[in-house]
């Protein structure tokens, strides 16, 4: 099992809230070539009225990049590979299920991303975990997460959603910038809202990328004034 890995401090000042942030490459175990992703030549596909925001990348098979990508309409599905296309976004969040396995693979797209192995522009904004099963995460699978966690900046947990299994992708509803939240009186079916935790995993990570390209907007006005 990896152990847990630390910033590395420099003299330059600390990185804006919202911003990401790389750990030192010397620091890094870099995964072996066979372990790492693939990469995606060809721009993500838009499917929705405006190019997508972020790309939910799976860490292994079975991650449910495919459902993320569906629930959140601002997100585009890049399978297993890292996007390189400058065309469409770069910007990353990383799947995984919240098991051993999972976590493992999350670790090493994370890890090859700090190595600096991932293609040029690609920038992980997080790592969202869905429950491998219903029911309590055992301990040493916590106890791990902990440890992944030190290798990002924000990890979004998404739970166990039993009528997923009953449900075509094409079916469930979608989240969208400034939806109000679900009601909690009721529990709406897929098709008619996302689940809670969808709901405000969404808003924050809209939230965060906003506050991303406001300080980027920031510095550039302060570049040009100064």
């Amino acid at each position: 099992m990896a152990a847990p890995l630390h910033l590395h401090t420099t003299g330059h000042p600390a990185p804006p809230p919202g911003a990401d942030r790389r750990l030192d490459p010397d620091t890094i175990a870099a995964p072996a070539a066979e372990r790492r992703a693939p990469v995606r030549e060809q721009p993500l596909s838009t499917t929705g009225a405006y190019p997508p925001l972020f790309a939910v990348l799976g860490a292994h098979g079975g991650a449910g990049a495919s459902t993320l990508a569906r629930w959140w309409a601002p997100a585009a599905d890049t399978g297993l590979a890292w996007p390189a296309s400058p065309a469409t976004t770069q910007r990353v969040l990383v799947a995984a299920r919240l098991c051993m396995p999972g976590l493992t693979a999350a670790a090493e797209r994370l890890r090859e991303w700090h190595a600096g192995l991932a293609p040029d522009g690609v920038t992980i904004i997080g790592l969202a975990l869905s429950a491998a099963r219903p029911g309590k995460v055992p301990t040493a699978v916590r106890r791990y997460r902990g440890v992944v966690a030190e290798l990002v900046g924000t990890v979004y947990e998404i739970g166990w959603h039993d009528e997923l299994v009953v449900r075509e992708i094409a079916e469930l509803a979608q989240y969208t910038p400034f939806d109000p939240a679900p009601r909690r009186r009721r529990r709406p079916r897929l098709t008619e809202a996302v689940p809670a935790d969808v709901h405000t995993a969404g808003t924050q990570i809209i939230t965060h990328l906003a506050a991303t390209r406001t300080t980027a907007a920031a510095q550039h006005d302060s570049e040009h004034t100064s």
